[in-house]
């Protein structure tokens, strides 16, 4: 099932949910492993847990459209300024684990 920019599809719903009932620990892996794979697809390149967005690529319009990707994915609301301030999936994992148990989204 596909989703318009209107509906996400089914995977963004049922991350979110997969979120909302994980620990703070399996919510920390859920987000890490879906950081790396979608700035890994926009990127063109496998990374890994510690991979640095910059050296493999990121700019500013993929920067844009990774922070659009993961608030569609996980419903959370994310400044653009979180990829860069906190530039690989492990560490901007651990900031949206830290926003979602202080917002409780």
């Amino acid at each position: 099932m596909t989703g318009t920019p209107d509906t996400p599809d089914r995977s963004a719903t049922d991350l979110e949910a997969r979120l909302a009932a994980a620990t703070p620990e399996e919510r920390g892996r859920l987000l890490t492993d879906t950081i790396r794979t979608q700035a890994g697809t926009l990127l063109n390149t496998t990374l890994a847990d510690d991979s640095n967005f910059l050296d493999n690529g990121l700019n500013s319009l993929t920067a844009l459209e990774l922070t659009k990707t993961l608030m569609t994915l996980t419903g959370m609301e994310i400044p653009m300024v979180a990829i860069v301030e906190n530039p690989s999936p492990e560490q901007l994992a651990q900031h949206l684990n830290q926003e979602f148990a202080a917002t409780g989204a």
